[in-house]
């Protein structure tokens, strides 16, 4: 048994994790690039929504500041892979500004909102 979310409150439990619905990563970086991941190889089928406060997809942070700016990599070199299998729905570009947790949604910083 793995740990999962019971789908009511958002609260850790053990047991089988769900296999579809939508799941919803703020932070569209390498941790959130290694959630959506993470889900897949669990199984997970349903819908992933990555949302970013950058215009960019996750990139590989190290090299840019070493490697790129020393003029030795091209920022060609930075992306970094997206999940195996069904992708995610990238919300790039718009920062995450409020959670509400009895509506289940994410609220951008425009006002739109993610459920």
């Amino acid at each position: 048994m793995s740990p999962g979310l019971d789908g009511r409150n958002g609260t850790a439990c053990i047991g089988t994790p769900r296999r579809s619905g939508r799941v919803v990563v703020v932070g569209a970086s390498l941790a959130g690039l290694g959630v959506a991941a993470a889900l897949r190889v669990q199984g997970f089928e349903g819908e992933i929504v990555v949302i970013g406060a950058e215009s960019y997809t996750p990139y590989d942070r190290p090299p840019l500041s070493k490697a790129v700016l020393a003029g030795r990599l091209t920022t060609d070199h930075l992306g970094l892979p997206a999940p195996s299998g069904r992708g995610a729905h990238w919300r790039l570009g718009m920062p995450a500004a409020e959670l509400d947790r009895t509506a289940r949604r994410v609220v951008l910083a425009d006002g739109t909102a993610v459920d």
